[in-house]
């Protein structure tokens, strides 16, 4: 190993986490959620958030149709929408 490898570590690692967290704030502006990050996002518990879903104030989206029925989908700009709503 060179002695310039060796220097330039601390320049990596530094690159190496600027990317981290440009993808951390990347995947915190997805547009399409599952339900854990969407009550996160909207900072509702679990029973307030399933209230305004049983009652049709937060819209979600089942893969149900397609044989994953476990998979539900929450869309950012309706979970902005709603939230404005109450």
């Amino acid at each position: 190993m060179s002695n310039s490898i060796l220097a330039d570590y601390p320049a990596l690692v530094e690159a190496v986490l600027s990317i981290s967290d440009k993808l951390d704030i990347q995947d915190n502006r997805r547009q399409w959620m599952n339900k854990q990050q969407a009550q996160e996002h909207v900072n509702l518990g679990k029973q307030a958030f399933k209230k305004l879903v049983d009652d049709g104030v937060i819209p979600v989206h089942s893969l149900d149709e397609h044989g994953l029925a476990r998979l539900e989908r929450y869309n950012r700009d309706e979970l902005d929408e709603a939230m404005k709503s109450l």
